[in-house]
């Protein structure tokens, strides 16, 4: 099974919302292993087998998955304690040291510490006052953290190794050959393109590519480790207030686009593999964050098709898609119809790794008009459990060309109705 994008654990199913709540209402009760138990079923996705626990009275023992980490932890004895394995080493360094004792500060929850040769992060408490928000926000700082911290930490200090990894899964040479060659494909034609780019009179095109394909290569191709880490700087280097003009801006993601594109072979394939998550690193965002992303930059799609660049008008248009997945954990219909987007949009990736049929044929501009149809209408029957006022109403696209069929989407996605 080929996946794409990060886990989300945003806008849970009804059955999953029954069992916070039971939670809550057990913990009140003081009835606190029932209350775990049904905790762990909340965060439990059966999809991905996440989660797994044994209940022996009042005592539980549980794992949960979060990318290249196991945490592990029990409930006994009045405590609830949870922990995750980083890294080992030989002989301690004050460098690493200090590197955790820093990382420290910034825990709300959990903390590094040293045990028998081995760095990890731990969150102890007493039950009773570990209601189940605050176990969600500690399990979620701890696995996060977790997941992160073991590759910045073996890159940074090389008398450290990774541990604790040993359950993922590795992809097919195959499926990590097109990945490859795709991440590569994408990079040097978007820096290409951009060296063919007035930097002043294109500066926001330049801006919406170096962007888009960041967040596409996050999204599509789905790296962990190291290269997500690099994904996620650039973005956070782009945005940050730091009052640097735009231009300077673009400068420097171009330069670290190329510095992408220079990664030896062998290392991003090092960093493509299949993991299981519990927690969702991006915050949940409701239907009218995506509406307001959508009314800040759609004005800027009509100037780049008057100018004969459509190819920057269709990466703002998937900018939308691929911003919104790597930045919210959105509601399953946005996410679901964004992926279906992409589908067309990078028709050649999906049919290069055989993921579904053919949507879109770019070199004759034709359209599977039902079948884009049929998955829309799926979509949404699907979304009709929790959004009851869900309507897309196909009849209202445009197949006559890609980019006026991207405004006709995203027209009917600005319009979808989320009130339950």
């Amino acid at each position: 099974m080929i996946t794409f994008g990060r886990f989300s654990d945003s806008f849970k199913g009804k059955a999953k919302i029954e069992a916070w709540n039971r939670s809550e209402k057990l913990f009140l009760d003081k009835s606190y292993a029932d209350s775990y138990e049904a905790f762990l079923n909340y965060l439990k996705d059966e999809e991905i087998n996440n989660v797994s626990f044994k209940r022996d009275g009042d005592n539980i023992n549980f794992e949960l998955l979060q990318g290249s980490k196991v945490i592990r932890g029990h409930f006994s004895g009045g405590k609830v304690e949870a922990e995750a394995d980083i890294a080992e080493f030989d002989k301690t360094s004050v460098a690493f040291m200090r590197r955790l004792m820093e990382m420290n500060y910034s825990l709300f929850y959990s903390r590094f510490a040293i045990k028998d040769n081995r760095i990890c992060i731990k969150f102890d408490s007493q039950i009773a006052a570990a209601p189940p928000r605050k176990l969600y926000y500690a399990w979620k700082e701890l696995a996060s953290r977790a997941d992160k911290q073991d590759d910045l930490l073996t890159d940074d200090f090389k008398m450290l190794r990774s541990i604790g990894n040993a359950h993922i899964e590795q992809l097919p040479d195959a499926e990590k050959e097109i990945k490859y060659n795709f991440y590569k494909s994408w990079l040097e034609s978007t820096v290409k393109r951009i060296g063919e780019l007035n930097e002043d009179t294109y500066a926001g095109g330049i801006s919406y590519l170096v962007l888009n394909v960041t967040y596409k290569i996050d999204y599509l191709v789905a790296p962990e480790g190291t290269l997500m880490n690099e994904l996620e700087k650039m973005s956070w280097d782009y945005f940050a207030k730091d009052g640097k003009p735009f231009t300077e801006k673009n400068r420097r993601m171009t330069e670290a686009l190329k510095k992408l594109a220079a990664i030896p072979k062998e290392q991003v394939l090092e960093d493509l593999y299949r993991v299981k998550s519990t927690f969702g690193i991006a915050n949940p965002a409701p239907h009218q964050t995506v509406v307001e992303l959508f009314n800040n930059n759609l004005n800027n799609v009509k100037w780049y098709v008057e100018n004969n660049s459509t190819d920057i008008a269709v990466a703002i248009y998937e900018y939308l898609a691929t911003y919104s997945l790597f930045s919210y954990g959105l509601p399953k219909p946005d996410a679901k119809l964004f992926h279906l987007m992409l589908n067309i949009t990078n028709q050649d990736y999906f049919t290069a790794l055989g993921a579904g049929e053919v949507l879109y044929d770019a070199f004759a501009g034709k359209f599977s008009e039902l079948v884009i149809k049929n998955k829309i209408t799926e979509i949404i029957k699907e979304g009709l459990e929790l959004y009851p006022e869900l309507k897309f109403n196909v009849d209202n696209l445009k197949f006559d060309s890609l980019t006026n069929f991207l405004r006709s989407f995203i027209t009917e996605m600005q319009a979808l109705n989320y009130n339950g």
